[in-house]
């Protein structure tokens, strides 16, 4: 029979806990959830020796009375801008000195728009079918109504007018060509939590819809440069790397995300969301190689004739069109 487990604490404060913790490695980090396992050994008070120890370590939710005083620059110690463009701005937040890391990121969005508003605010999500003929009559005509100054951010960057000093990789070929740069929510210190987007020259790509064959240059481009920046700049290999493409993207300028594998604890690679690039290049492949086999070339490229499935907020101005596109008849029969 195993012995009966000891009611007497081992510590009897955190205090008396990390007098004696002496750390010997990280066990495993989640850098969404500000979540990291600690290994190392402490001496408990009423032995004389050390001992295994596991300290769990989690930054505590903010207190729902307290964030306006988060708002006002007195309740930091230190904020230091990391990026400046257009109307986006990305900050890090220091709430007492000493630390090398910071307490906290700190993005703005300035003047927000509607559209914003809603993208942030709390929403019921539902699953869309986009079928070829729905995104032709309805979501194409909406990605045209985009005004082109929605944009300005991203055309910052490729003119060079903002964000140089991030910029990690650029090529100015037209047709192959893009930029690589830190993404806006990684803090560009913690490796696990690695975050680059690459925006493509060729601004005439939007979406998925738009890739042909003809784009495999530039996608193989993407996927060849981008790693060996990784690997190069951060000593990361190529299969600890995660490209991949969103439809519906938040913006219309064709671009590609790239995550370190270990970073899954955010929405943005949810199934239906996120197309891994390589599974994109493998169907523009098949395509290329079904037009040069000799048999009869489709009349539509793949990512024209697909359907596509995923998840959109009921407050997204797409959404609406979308429900209107679905009630209304079409030659006598409700739209697919």
């Amino acid at each position: 029979m195993a012995p009966a487990a000891s009611s007497t604490p081992t510590f009897s404060s955190a205090h008396a806990l990390l007098s004696t913790f002496q750390f010997e490695r990280v066990l495993s980090e989640d850098p969404r959830t500000l979540l990291v396992y600690i290994l190392g050994t402490a001496e408990p008070e009423s032995a004389t020796v050390p001992v295994p120890c596991i300290l769990k370590l989690e930054k505590t939710p903010y207190e729902p009375a307290e964030v306006q005083a988060l708002t006002s620059s007195d309740a930091w110690s230190k904020i230091e801008t990391v990026t400046a463009n257009d109307i986006y701005s990305t900050s890090l937040a220091w709430f007492a000195a000493g630390r090398s890391a910071p307490d906290v990121q700190i993005s703005s969005i300035c003047p927000a728009t509607d559209k914003h508003i809603r993208k942030y605010s709390v929403q019921v999500s539902r699953l869309v079918r986009e079928t070829p003929a729905v995104y032709e009559q309805t979501v194409k005509p909406y990605v045209d109504s985009i005004p082109a100054s929605s944009m300005s951010w991203v055309y910052n960057i490729l003119d060079g007018t903002a964000e140089a000093e991030n910029v990690l990789f650029r090529d100015d070929d037209p047709e192959t060509g893009f930029v690589l740069t830190p993404d806006l929510k990684w803090d560009q210190k913690t490796m696990s939590a690695l975050y680059l987007l690459v925006l493509t020259q060729d601004r005439s790509i939007r979406s998925l819809r738009d890739l042909r064959s003809r784009h495999l240059p530039l996608l193989l481009n993407i996927r060849r440069e981008c790693e060996r920046v990784a690997r190069e700049r951060y000593g990361i290999d190529s299969g600890e790397l995660r490209f991949f493409v969103h439809y519906q993207p938040t913006y219309y300028h064709f671009h590609v995300h790239i995550v370190h594998l270990s970073y899954v604890s955010f929405s943005g690679i949810t199934v239906g969301q996120a197309h891994l690039l390589d599974d994109v290049i493998d169907a523009l492949e098949l395509e290329l190689e079904a037009a040069q086999s000799g048999g009869p070339a489709p009349l539509q490229s793949w990512f024209e004739r697909k359907t596509f499935t995923y998840s959109l907020g009921v407050e997204h101005p797409l959404y609406a069109l979308l429900q209107g596109a679905a009630s209304a008849p079409a030659d006598g029969k409700l739209a697919q």
